[in-house]
């Protein structure tokens, strides 16, 4: 399996920027990995600080106790986390597939530098 691939493959399925850190370029990798913790780091924040809003209104009685009005309450995402969550979302999933597809670039390069020697 030549650079290309599995440069590709480790961008895909294990971290964005690990296809990148492989070929050694840790910078360019470093960014990716940064970019994608930023993200997810920022939306399980948000998840938690919703998550814990919906237990203090079951703890005081706002919502009942059973699993339809926790469901509702759960399903009722205000618009303002909305926008900012989906934003996220596609930053994540737009920094990941350029990921793939540098690592893949960064690969051929290197592909090319070793056949031609």
């Amino acid at each position: 399996m030549n650079n290309a691939i599995k440069a590709a493959l480790l961008s895909a399925f294990i971290c964005p920027g690990s296809g990148q850190w492989w070929l050694k370029q840790r910078l360019v990798g470093g960014g990716f990995m940064l970019v994608s913790v930023i993200c997810l780091g920022y939306l399980i924040l948000e998840v938690m600080e919703r998550a814990q809003a919906i237990a203090a209104k079951i703890l005081n009685g706002e919502i009942a106790n059973d699993l339809v009005s926790i469901y509702a309450e759960v399903s009722a995402i205000p618009a303002e986390a909305m926008g900012t969550m989906s934003l996220l979302t596609w930053v994540f999933v737009v920094n990941w597939l350029l990921s793939i597809i540098h690592a893949y670039w960064l690969g051929t390069q290197a592909d090319k530098t070793v056949n031609s020697d």
